[in-house]
């Protein structure tokens, strides 16, 4: 929803700057600089391993391969999300096993989860959606109780925690996106995966290398899902300023809400609630309202952007249509599909944009018939 590059010459120059470095260093496919990140980021995130990789749909199949996930196998996961947090599964031979939203956070109901298991499912994978996770305790406690892996689509929540634990490393393995629409944005694809347990990283490490332990020896099948040198350059840029970056996040977020309120809008728009004991990094600022089409076609006249995500759940995808799960019913993302709105929350909106955004959505809405 926004053209992300440097906010200004300063970080123009320091873009440069880390990009010649790489040059200099011929370090264009991993290297120093994808080192220098992945250190930086394991400090951050609090995490044992950490891993540049090409995309975060690349990072997703790691994560599922190096827990487990075989051709045959069922993946529990939401109904509604991007694309590939179920393209994944397909592709490594694996079913995906689709069930409800939690109707408040759109992330996974944690409830439906224990009657989709069967003697087949190998892992379960919540989507921490829109930049808060789902309710993890009660996931966990599921893996537990069923030694069923969880491996986490975190690909819109880079730094958030849950309960002190950093997304994406609460399960056994986890992929972040730094797409260049994120609250971590590269100058182009790159991911990253994480985990705390030293055998899941092995595997990790040589599957993102073609699956080779050293020395051009292939113990199994791996990728080409490098992280290249110059999005590692960027990205350590750009991790310097994401705190400064999630602070106006946060505070556009909390202007949005209170304007909701002001403008006496929260009897058809609705925001998203809360995950207890999730942070909440924004990646979206989302509503739900059945005048959605109308507030997204007005609000384009006077200016305003905005988006939809996503327009479809993931059973309703042609690809996926011969699947059983696809043909149950999931009305909470069927809902979702017909009523999301995400709002303008990046950080370049200055203080007092989200006001002007309610402002003129309680316009469009007082002039339309309820």
């Amino acid at each position: 929803m926004v053209a992300v590059g440097p906010d200004d010459a300063a970080e123009k120059a320091a873009w440069l700057s880390a990009v010649e470095a790489v040059i200099d260093q011929n370090g264009y496919c991993l290297g120093s600089a994808v080192e220098t990140f992945e250190n930086s980021c394991k400090e951050q995130l609090d995490v044992e391993h950490a891993f540049g990789v090409s995309n975060g749909t690349d990072g997703l199949k790691i994560c599922l391969k190096a827990s487990g996930v075989q051709p045959g196998d069922e993946v529990i996961l939401p109904a509604y999300s991007f694309f590939s947090t179920a393209s994944v599964i397909r592709q490594l031979g694996a079913h995906p096993v689709f069930v409800d939203l939690d109707p408040g956070t759109l992330c996974i109901d944690t409830a439906l989860i224990e009657s989709a298991i069967t003697d087949r499912t190998r892992a379960i994978m919540p989507v921490q959606l829109y930049g808060q996770t789902s309710d993890m305790d009660s996931i966990m406690k599921i893996s537990s109780d069923r030694n069923i892996p969880v491996v986490e689509d975190a690909a819109q929540s880079f730094g958030v925690r849950y309960k002190g634990n950093s997304s994406g490393a609460i399960g056994s393995a986890g992929a972040f996106s730094f797409y260049p629409t994120k609250n971590l944005a590269a100058a182009g694809d790159a991911g990253m995966v994480v985990t705390n347990d030293d055998k899941i990283a092995t595997q990790i490490r040589q599957l993102r290398v073609h699956g080779d332990t050293g020395g051009y020896c292939h113990e199994s099948l791996g990728w080409n899902a490098r992280m290249d040198g110059f999005q590692g350059a960027i990205l350590s840029v750009k991790l310097g300023r994401l705190k400064q970056q999630q602070d106006i996040r946060e505070r556009n977020a909390t202007e949005y809400l209170r304007a909701l309120s002001e403008n006496n809008l929260l009897d058809r728009i609705k925001p998203l609630e809360r995950t207890p004991g999730s942070e909440h990094c924004w990646h979206q600022f989302i509503i739900q309202t059945d005048a959605r089409d109308l507030l997204r076609e007005q609000l384009a006249s006077r200016g305003i952007d905005s988006g939809i995500y996503y327009p479809g759940t993931l059973p309703s995808q042609p690809c996926f249509a011969d699947l059983p799960s696809a043909q149950k019913h999931f009305p909470v993302a069927d809902n979702a599909a017909l009523s999301v709105l995400a709002l303008p929350v990046h950080h370049r909106l200055n203080e007092g944009d989200p006001s002007r955004v309610i402002k003129a959505m309680a316009d469009i809405m007082e002039a339309a018939p309820h």
